[in-house]
């Protein structure tokens, strides 16, 4: 194998389009061929099966047939991902230097085997889903065969520090064959940092699960906000429906980046926000804040998961408890001075430069499988 490895993405989709992987896919792969170490990219999905797996995971409650359905813990999720894997080895071209698997929907043959994951099913168990019994039978049938696909690959590449700890403490996997490499903002170029005014205080959330991503606690700390700053006001993109009407919230529905008036309206809103709030109960890793750092804004996280690895707690912005409602409200109240909001959001966009860009991520991608290929 040469020193620099050629490999094949498997993404489950096309991995150019902008719905895969919430766009993470393309950006990743545009970046793998910018480092010259792409040999390819397949989609790693079939319309077939992923209808098969939605049947087999029915249940009359909608909530719980996603989870169903996202976990792979239905009857046939196993099969699924056989039959997932033998279309896609169809697709492979040729017999690849090293297959980066993006996600566990197929497992692919190469010399060297990796995978790239934001999160895996035991920290999403761990949050208390409310609908999977971590102790049945489906569940924990999912489990054992994720842990059989962890086993099968020469490297494994989660996006934060603390996606690797589960990969070693809840799947068994030898901490040396896990390497965190980060993820970068999904945006086409880099922006220029707006001149912003901060007089006007506005929060900007972007989120389609409004509930997950701590939306109820945000209104209502929002509130205490507006009671003291009557100005202020909190912008809400994401959700279908307006969650709630109160004086001071804008709601601007969803937004896709799919298409150029999208891409610009998510650019304006960035633009002329002057922090970014989302205090998720449950995020795997959190891209948007990525975005929000990229345009200069301080951002509110809580302190959950991988959330803490990208908000500085006190420099580039506010980790909070996520239901500490009173805390997040007087974080906000801290963001409405444009002097600390505005040397947050400089350090942000520094940080995201420095640490957080998807050719980084690809460089890291592409040492860690040299160094496995090397041993």
């Amino acid at each position: 194998m040469t020193d620099q490895p050629q490999l094949v993405v498997a993404t489950p989709g096309d991995p150019f389009d902008p719905g895969t992987w919430s766009g993470s896919s393309a950006f990743l792969v545009r970046a793998l061929e910018r480092a010259n170490a792409l040999a390819g990219a397949i989609d790693a999905s079939s319309h077939a099966v992923d209808r098969l797996e939605q049947l087999a995971s029915f249940s009359s409650n909608r909530t719980r047939w996603l989870q169903r359905y996202h976990s792979r813990s239905s009857f046939a999720s196993g099969l699924a991902r056989s039959l997932r894997s033998g279309i896609a080895r169809r697709r492979l071209p040729g017999s690849p230097e090293a297959v980066l698997h993006v996600g566990a929907w197929a497992l692919l043959p190469g010399r060297v085997r990796a995978s790239y994951h934001d999160g895996n099913l035991a920290v999403s168990l761990a949050r208390g889903e409310p609908l999977l019994e971590p102790g049945s039978r489906s569940v924990r049938r999912a489990l054992e065969a994720d842990r059989r696909f962890y086993d099968a690959m020469d490297v494994l590449l989660p996006m934060s520090d603390w996606l690797r700890r589960s990969f070693v403490e809840d799947y068994g996997q030898d901490p040396a064959k896990v390497v965190t490499v980060g993820a970068g903002a999904n945006l086409q170029e880099l922006p220029a940092v707006p001149e912003r005014t901060y007089e006007q205080p506005r929060f900007l959330f972007v989120g389609m699960q409004w509930e997950r991503k701590g939306g109820p606690q945000l209104l209502e700390a929002f509130r205490l906000v507006h009671a003291e700053r009557p100005g202020a006001e909190l912008w809400i993109v994401g959700p279908e429906r307006a969650p709630a009407t109160a004086p001071g919230v804008r709601f601007f529905g969803r937004i896709s980046r799919a298409s150029p008036n999208g891409e610009r309206r998510l650019g304006e809103l960035y633009a002329g926000a002057t922090a970014f709030a989302m205090p998720s109960v449950y995020e795997p890793f959190g891209v948007v804040f990525l975005e929000a750092m990229a345009y200069g804004l301080a951002c509110v996280s809580s302190d959950r998961c991988a959330m803490p690895e990208i908000v500085a707690d006190g420099v580039s912005g506010f980790t909070v408890d996520a239901h500490d409602v009173d805390a997040l409200g007087q974080r906000l109240l801290e963001l409405t001075d444009p002097e600390r909001a505005g040397a947050f959001g400089q350090e942000g966009r520094r940080r995201l430069v420095e640490r957080f860009t998807w050719d980084g991520v690809a460089q890291r991608i592409v040492d860690a499988i040299a160094s496995r290929s090397a041993s």
